[in-house]
């Protein structure tokens, strides 16, 4: 097993699903790369379940898996169309993924993970504050959303005010919000100031 290190929202993510008599069955929408977190909740007895759109993503993942000797169930997807039957995750969570989408599939992303959460599961997602030290670099080519060009390939990130992605979560409770912003240092590994978390359930 590779020995890793962890987002602290995610541990208090892991907190709040203690709590919920469910199955230990979870997705992550966005699971892909050299270090994914979906990892995390395979260490902590979950039947893990990943999609992510880019396959190069993927490849980095299943090398992860080689070399840690486990299986994370990662397919190739989108999260706008969750290719799994209603109710039927127990958990859903997003880390710095959802973020890519503009503002209109980022609704159409959430109200899927709503679909496929059982009664009394549980979603985390995190979204970038427009507080980042990044907000404003780039095109901005509709409010809060920014093109920026990386290596000749054109990245979108979408930026949100303090309640703003409130409107995503008509349905579900919103157990937790939390505004993380970076004195000193960075969110995690990632280069992020401020970012804005979110604890849901599906009543």
């Amino acid at each position: 097993m590779i020995q890793n290190f962890y987002p602290s929202s995610l541990y208090n993510f892991l907190r709040f699903t203690s709590s919920i008599p469910l199955e230990k069955k979870i997705l992550d929408c966005g699971a892909g790369g050299p270090n994914p977190k979906l990892a995390f909740f395979h260490e902590n007895g979950f039947k893990t379940y990943g999609i992510d759109i880019s396959e190069d993503s993927i490849n980095y993942t299943n090398g992860y898996c080689e070399k840690s000797g486990i299986k994370l169930k990662i397919i190739r997807a989108d999260m706008r169309k969750i290719p799994f039957d209603s109710n039927f995750f127990s958990f859903v969570f997003s880390y710095n993924s959802i973020f890519h989408l503009n503002k209109i599939d980022t609704g159409t992303a959430i109200k899927e993970m709503y679909r496929v959460l059982k009664k009394g599961g549980l979603c985390y997602i995190n979204f970038l504050s427009k507080d980042d030290v990044h907000y404003g670099n780039g095109i901005e080519q509709n409010p809060g959303e920014i093109i920026t060009i990386e290596s000749n390939k054109k990245f979108l990130h979408s930026f949100y005010d303090d309640n703003e992605p409130d409107k995503y979560f008509k349905g579900f409770e919103i157990l937790y919000k939390e505004k993380r912003h970076i004195l000193k240092g960075n969110y995690f590994t990632t280069g992020r100031t401020c970012i804005l978390d979110y604890i849901v359930k599906k009543p």
